[in-house]
């Protein structure tokens, strides 16, 4: 392919310069060159003169005159360039226009060709357990009810007979959909490794390309190679980059491509044989995106949601990737796995392996529990920025702040239990209080989304109270706390405007009904910072007790922040609570 491109683009720059080296000059030129004996061939055909030069440059000029072309002729010869009177023909401008226009078709016919050759290429194809380490079912920790809703598929690639007996047609596809990073591909690796059969595997983007048509080739030959390897799975990850739905009405060029790719993609998953152990199985975080066509039984007959793990497999995925970093005995798995709601399988990884990194930064010969907080805090609220100079009338409204936070989340019955508050900058905050929620929660009541606004206004509650004024630290905590009263009021029917919902796409979207949402939600956020203020004057001293605490140790802990409510209701924090 180099060699050939080089070729190309060879006579490519052959021709350019052929057009651009001849030039046309005057007869006064033309005596000049002939009377320096620059000029070492002549060429005249009729009355025009095509003059050879050193350095391959090429004059013409036209002169007219009989006489005056008998006199330049003499004094070329004089001079020693020779001289022919051969007929020659000067390249047409039609033809000058038309060299260029080959050569940008010859190379696009290359490049072309290249990529309809290395389509059959552009997937990774692994026999199950050979190429890769083997990864079976047992080896992906957590997700019982989704490994179990695979067997199925897994059975199918082993004994296709057993449903074909009785007239059971088995599935064709299968969609695994969920956040990023809870194992959608690790998933379907092990499927091919349980039946034992081949594993091709593309992304989607790999199906894009410039040229109309290679998209689809690709897909074709990555079908025509699933035949050949029957049984075997074909996985296609982040299938949404060449699945999403088809635009109406947009004929450009890159539209014109993925609706080709799409359809030769829908027709190879309706075309081959229920019998022949061919299985598809596709990952998206956006199953909304994708085609309805795509999604119809007979293509993607099944749908698994893959969800985050709860905290017995964030248990078991902890014991998976502690499994090559020592421990100290302190550190309890649960613990951690109690403490870290919301966490996918990628995130659990990555704080096992931040904790190994603090550790051997510090020369441990094991990780402890405190590497392992220290890692959360980073994972979850960013990284210190202990080189930030920040003034002590800046801490101080820092300290503040987050202790309105605080005090809000230890006395609001409903609010996750308070684990830390710092006034170390990190990321872009300049202090943090991290609250952990005591268990997985799969339904928020209204009386826990009012008391996390009450919360977020805290701060701002305290700003107000004790230091008399407002600051912008508390931007995003409005920002957040806006946007949960008026899901409250706007989708989950939780005001007094009762059971409506005027989200996006909603048809129900009068300009009435909505400014009635925003007075609500307003209404809603002003009635919780009226609570939170309520709050802070009833522990004004607790309160000047804990900013006294976190100016001196910038950082305090669970136990330390109860120290300055001593008569109020504890909340120990998930990661401690047994």
């Amino acid at each position: 392919m180099g060699a050939l491109l080089a070729v190309v683009l060879g006579f490519a720059l052959r021709a350019a310069r052929g057009s651009t080296t001849q030039r046309a000059a005057t007869y006064t030129e033309l005596l000049r060159i002939a009377q320096t004996g620059q000029a070492f061939s002549v060429e005249v055909n009729g009355d025009r003169f095509f003059v050879r030069q050193a350095g391959a440059e090429t004059v013409t000029a036209v002169v007219d005159e009989p006489t005056l072309r008998q006199e330049l002729v003499s004094r070329f010869a004089g001079a020693g360039a020779s001289v022919d009177f051969a007929s020659r023909e000067e390249p047409s401008r039609a033809a000058s226009a038309v060299i260029p226009l080959v050569v940008i078709a010859a190379v696009g016919f290359v490049l072309f060709s290249v990529n309809r050759r290395r389509s059959p290429k552009m997937f990774s194809d692994a026999k199950a357990g050979v190429a890769r380490a083997p990864v079976r079912f047992a080896d992906v920790a957590g997700m019982h009810e989704v490994k179990q809703e695979l067997a199925e598929t897994v059975e199918f690639l082993k004994n296709p007979q057993r449903f074909a007996r009785l007239g059971g047609r088995p599935p064709r596809g299968v969609l695994l959909t969920g956040e990023p990073g809870t194992g959608k591909t690790l998933l379907a690796r092990a499927v091919a490794c349980e039946a034992g059969v081949r594993f091709l595997s593309a992304s989607g983007s790999s199906f894009q390309e410039m040229f109309v048509g290679v998209g689809a080739s690709r897909v074709r030959a990555l079908f025509a190679e699933a035949r050949k390897a029957a049984p075997c799975i074909v996985f296609i990850d982040e299938i949404d980059a060449v699945g999403r739905a088809r635009a109406k009405g947009n004929g450009d060029s890159a539209s014109a491509e993925h609706d080709q790719t799409l359809n030769q993609l829908l027709v190879e998953m309706d075309g081959f044989d229920h019998g022949n152990g061919i299985v598809v199985i596709a990952s998206t975080n956006r199953a909304d995106m994708l085609d309805p066509a795509l999604l119809r039984p007979g293509r993607f007959d099944r749908k698994v949601t893959v969800p985050l793990p709860d905290v017995r497999g964030r248990e078991e995925i902890l014991n998976v990737h502690a499994g090559p970093i020592p421990l100290q005995g302190a550190v309890d798995l649960g613990t951690i796995a109690r403490g870290t709601p919301g966490f996918s399988g990628a995130d659990l990884a990555n704080l096992l392996n931040e904790a190994a990194i603090l550790a051997a930064r510090e020369g441990a010969e094991a990780v402890d529990p405190t590497h392992i907080d220290r890692a959360r805090d980073r994972v979850l609220m960013g990284l210190e920025r202990k080189g930030v100079l920040v003034d002590e009338d800046e801490r101080y409204a820092t300290a503040v702040h987050e202790a309105g936070h605080v005090v809000v989340g230890l006395l609001a019955p409903n609010c996750d239990p308070v684990h830390k508050v710092s006034i170390l900058p990190r990321g872009r905050a300049l202090g943090v209080t991290q609250a952990l929620p005591e268990k997985d929660r799969l339904m928020y009541r209204k009386e826990y989304l009012e008391d996390q606004i009450c919360m977020l206004m805290g701060g701002r509650a305290a700003e107000m109270v004790i230091l008399g004024t407002m600051t912008a630290g508390a931007s995003d905590d409005i920002q957040r706390a806006a946007t949960i009263a008026w899901k409250m009021v706007a989708e989950l029917g939780m005001s007094d405007l009762g059971p409506i919902c005027v989200g996006d796409g909603h048809p129900a979207r009068s300009p009435a009904l909505l400014d009635r949402v925003d007075e609500t939600a307003r209404a809603l956020t002003d009635a919780q910072l009226a609570r939170a203020v309520a709050i802070v004057k009833s522990r004004r001293s607790q309160i000047d007790a804990l900013v006294k605490g976190l100016l001196e140790k910038e950082t305090l802990g669970i136990d330390e922040i109860e120290a300055c409510f001593p008569e109020d209701r504890r909340k120990r924090a998930a990661p401690q609570a047994a």
